[in-house]
């Protein structure tokens, strides 16, 4: 618990390096945009608006999850070699981006989860695949812990939530709604119609309590093949927490990149893409 209240108090400051503010990243967005087949799209879900980008089709699916303080846009670097084995659907996190930013949404990592999950199954996909960066790697760890039928393959990018991890019991799993009775349909975005949409950061005050209400994982239980990968010189979340992870998780695989920080994809993008294409066994000629 102190390392939790720890995050939330001096540790976000740092996870922000997730933020897409530099001009680089936006040039980046521009011509990957330009290059790929890319729709903008929302979804209402639990009254709340949920952005996604949609990039390709007709392929098997991978969801992504970005960190605090960021967006879909800083995966900018490896869509163009994902989306060659991939149809890509990347969210903007309830509270960031283009996303509903709630005052009175309970902000938990299953909560989080379940959009995601309800998002994925209105799209139609039944399983799929789940890259999560950051503070997104714990909700991807709480989605695979709750929807495990629906996780093909987990990957954790310098993840928070290591110390949800336990070798004992789980925490009783949360009795979320997991209908699509209050999920709409997936239409165009347009900024004036997202929900609780707002430009100043009340909202953070009690996404912060996400943490404090984590639950207890039993390690034992996530079967999920995963591969754990993570910046040598992450200064935000340490390869130690990714070590740890490796250690607890009974199927993962570790791997540091030696010159990647705390977004390894942004850093040494080429690398990687390779990590992560080797874990999921695509043939050569559709690595990039």
């Amino acid at each position: 618990m102190k390392k939790a209240l720890l995050l939330t108090s001096v540790s976000l400051l740092s996870l922000t390096s997730c933020s897409d503010s530099s001009k680089d990243l936006s040039n980046v967005k521009n011509v990957v945009e330009q290059r790929l087949h890319t729709e903008d799209q929302m979804m209402e879900i639990d009254g709340q608006s949920i952005y996604f980008k949609k990039i390709g089709q007709k392929k098997p699916p991978l969801l992504m999850i970005h960190g605090y303080g960021g967006s879909s846009d800083g995966f900018q670097k490896i869509y163009p070699g994902l989306s060659q084995s991939f149809t890509i659907i990347a969210v903007d996190v309830l509270g960031f981006g283009r996303s509903s930013k709630p005052l009175n949404f309970y902000y938990s990592f299953p909560n989080q989860a379940n959009l995601y999950y309800k998002l994925m199954r209105k799209l139609g996909y039944k399983q799929f695949t789940l890259l999560g960066h950051s503070m997104g790697g714990e909700i991807a760890l709480n989605a695979t812990y709750l929807y495990p039928h629906a996780i093909k393959k987990l990957i954790l990018t310098d993840a928070t939530g290591a110390e949800s991890l336990t070798k004992g019991a789980s925490s009783p799993k949360p009795q979320l709604d997991s209908s699509l009775a209050s999920v709409g349909r997936p239409t165009p975005y347009k900024e004036e119609a997202v929900k609780n949409n707002r430009k100043d950061e009340a909202h953070l005050k009690e996404l912060h309590q996400q943490w404090p209400r984590r639950l207890r994982i039993a390690a034992a239980e996530m079967k999920t093949p995963t591969l754990i990968i993570w910046g040598r010189k992450d200064k935000s979340v340490p390869y130690q927490d990714g070590e740890t992870f490796h250690e607890l998780l009974p199927n993962s695989t570790l791997r540091i990149i030696e010159n990647g920080e705390h977004a390894p994809f942004r850093q040494e993008p080429e690398e990687y893409l390779d990590q992560v294409q080797q874990f999921l066994k695509l043939p050569k000629k559709e690595r990039s």
